[in-house]
């Protein structure tokens, strides 16, 4: 009986399962590729979804754009939406992301009070209750007063402005690394802010390169 040609055997062998192997390889490659692009197109379903809304609390915040659309009341709806839709969508993100978020509410909002009451905004009324008078059909409830924590003659100050900002944009490069669709930036809002949202009669002056107002 003839010896087997071991060196023959182990060649058929290999040919046979390399091909096998390749074949798995890829199998698993392209199931976690899926994976990974449907894991994009879920976060990109919620970034859409939450951006506009987190623009809408920003500008608030700032004063700028859209702020003077919305009541206090409106801005509080706002959060428990916002609230709802990211911590639903939260585990499909990074701890990056979940913290810088917590930052921005934190920075935005004060929730502890007495049970079952809203939330607060850490900012004033008074540049925004003079706005929605000129331009609203509804008048100012003297409810909403009670939705703010700084008073109307507290200075919001320009290293306030500064912080929240910060907070903003850090999140939403947090949201776009996450997606991998595009470049993060550092910033994604203006300098363009106003300073003047306390009641103060004092001269107004000219900040940085004209850009921030504020009385002094």
């Amino acid at each position: 009986m003839n010896e087997p040609n071991w060196a023959e055997v182990l060649t058929a062998v290999s040919a046979a399962i390399v091909p096998a192997v390749v074949l798995l390889v890829g199998l698993m490659l392209g199931r976690r590729q899926s994976r990974s692009e449907e894991l994009t197109r879920v976060r990109l379903e919620y970034y859409k979804s939450l951006a506009p809304s987190l623009n809408r609390i920003m500008c608030y915040m700032l004063f700028i754009g859209t702020w003077r659309d919305d009541s206090p009341a409106d801005v509080i709806h706002l959060k428990r939406h916002v609230d709802t839709t990211f911590h639903t969508a939260a585990p499909l993100f990074s701890p990056a992301t979940a913290a810088a978020y917590k930052n921005m509410m934190d920075l935005t909002f004060t929730t502890y009070g007495n049970w079952g009451d809203d939330a607060r905004l850490r900012t004033s009324a008074f540049r925004r209750r003079q706005a929605w008078k000129r331009q609203s059909q509804t008048p100012w409830a003297d409810s909403w007063n009670s939705f703010f924590t700084v008073s109307d003659d507290e200075a919001i100050t320009e290293e306030w402005f500064a912080a929240y900002r910060k907070a903003y944009d850090s999140l939403l490069a947090q949201m776009v690394d996450d997606i991998q669709l595009s470049k993060r930036r550092d910033i994604y809002t203006t300098e363009t802010v106003s300073l003047n949202a306390h009641n103060d009669q004092r001269p107004r002056v000219t900040g940085r390169q004209g850009r921030i107002t504020a009385r002094q």
